[in-house]
C-alpha cells in the first residue's frame, strides 16, 4: 500500500524482488572477512548490502522483518549494521568486537597491493 504521495511505505519496501537481490547480495557478503583482498569485488558488494540494509531500515523496514527475509537471527543484522558504521553498536560488544582495526599480517599485505 502506498501513500498518497505515492511514496512505498515499510511494507512495500521489501518486494520480492528486492528480497531475492538481498539474498544473492548476503551469499557474497558472508564469504568476506579479514582474509579477503581490499581491492576484492566481494567487498563491495559487501557495503553495498549493508547500504542497502541501512536504506530499508531508514524507510521504516523493521531490522526483525529483513532477518526473516535473510533467514538470519536479528542480532546478525544489527552487528553487520554496526559493524559498517550504520549504528551504535551494543553496549556488551562496544569494549570487544567494534574497536579501530589495526593493519597487521594479511591486511598489511593486502594494502599493499
Amino acid at each position: 500500500m502506498a501513500r498518497e504521495d505515492d511514496t512505498p511505505t515499510s511494507i512495500d519496501a521489501v518486494t520480492p524482488e528486492v528480497a531475492a537481490e538481498l539474498r544473492a547480495m548476503q551469499a557474497i557478503a558472508k564469504t568476506v572477512g579479514g582474509h579477503t583482498p581490499l581491492d576484492d569485488p566481494k567487498r563491495q558488494v559487501s557495503r553495498d548490502f549493508t547500504e542497502a540494509l541501512a536504506v530499508l531500515v531508514e524507510q521504516g523496514v523493521t531490522v526483525y522483518r529483513l532477518a526473516k527475509i535473510l533467514g538470519v537471527r536479528h542480532s546478525t543484522v544489527y552487528a553487520r549494521l554496526a559493524r559498517h558504521g550504520y549504528r551504535k553498536p551494543s553496549p556488551s560488544t562496544e569494549h570487544k568486537a567494534y574497536r579501530g582495526i589495526r593493519a597487521t599480517g594479511v591486511r598489511r599485505a593486502n594494502q599493499g597491493q
